[in-house]
């Protein structure tokens, strides 16, 4: 249900077709040398205000491409932050790539059966710390969202079940762009708005769970009743 809504929501908003045409000029200009990387973090900082916007509940989940130069602004830390959770796996297959022909044969064989798996599961494990910092980011508008490792970690662990439920209609909505691609590159032009409804309903089921959080132990911490030791003696 969230994936299809996804995409159905977009064209909810009334001025769908000319924010939908603005954006297209940004994705056009993706292939391009630094024009490319400038258009890049538009993007970015447009999907973290449409996080922003499905989180909060706003009537319109596109925003207006009115600030271009505050859309490049906070996309910079989003594209930032997917330099420093990717950096890992890069360094990582420039290293197994550089040592694979001085290994002996054998440990060779050995690592190349053991690292495809470890590198998807720290892919896995990134892209989902990388998604919690996202949602953070754009309630908060705060870089270093990304970068409370501890923070999101203990976030992960409490809301496994959301984050995988997050991160499955985000591949199954990545297969359907996908398969949009070859329709006047219908896939690309959807990929922000579509991410972002689904990271943004994310991001409001986490702030549900969190708010839940905090009612119980506020509750536990009124009917907390401490014993006769712990009164002390007067």
């Amino acid at each position: 249900m969230t994936v299809v809504r996804a995409f159905t929501t977009i064209f909810s908003d009334r001025n769908w077709l000319r924010k939908l045409t603005e954006m297209a000029v940004f994705v056009l200009l993706l292939p391009f040398p630094v024009i490319g990387l400038v258009s890049l973090c538009a993007l970015l900082g447009y999907l973290a205000k449409i996080i922003h916007n499905i989180s909060a509940d706003y009537e319109s989940p596109l925003p207006d491409w009115e600030h271009i130069g505050e859309d490049i602004s906070k996309g910079i830390p989003v594209f930032l932050a997917l330099l420093v959770y990717h950096l890992p796996l890069l360094l990582t297959v420039a290293l197994l790539a550089v040592l694979r022909g001085s290994l002996a044969l054998g440990l060779s064989a050995g690592i190349d059966s053991i690292a495809p798996f470890a590198l998807a599961l720290y892919s896995l494990l990134a892209w989902m710390l990388w998604a919690l910092g996202l949602v953070r980011y754009a309630e908060t508008w705060e870089s270093a969202s990304f970068y409370q490792f501890d923070q999101n970690l203990r976030a992960l662990q409490s809301n496994f079940s959301l984050a995988l439920t997050w991160l499955g209609s985000a591949l199954i909505a990545n297969l359907l762009l996908l398969a949009l691609l070859p329709v006047f590159l219908l896939g690309a032009l959807l990929f922000v708005p579509v991410q972002g409804y689904v990271a943004g309903v994310y991001a409001r089921r986490l702030r549900v769970a969190r708010l839940a959080e905090r009612r119980e132990q506020a509750h536990a911490a009124a009917n907390f009743v401490p014993s006769r030791s712990a009164e002390g003696v007067v």
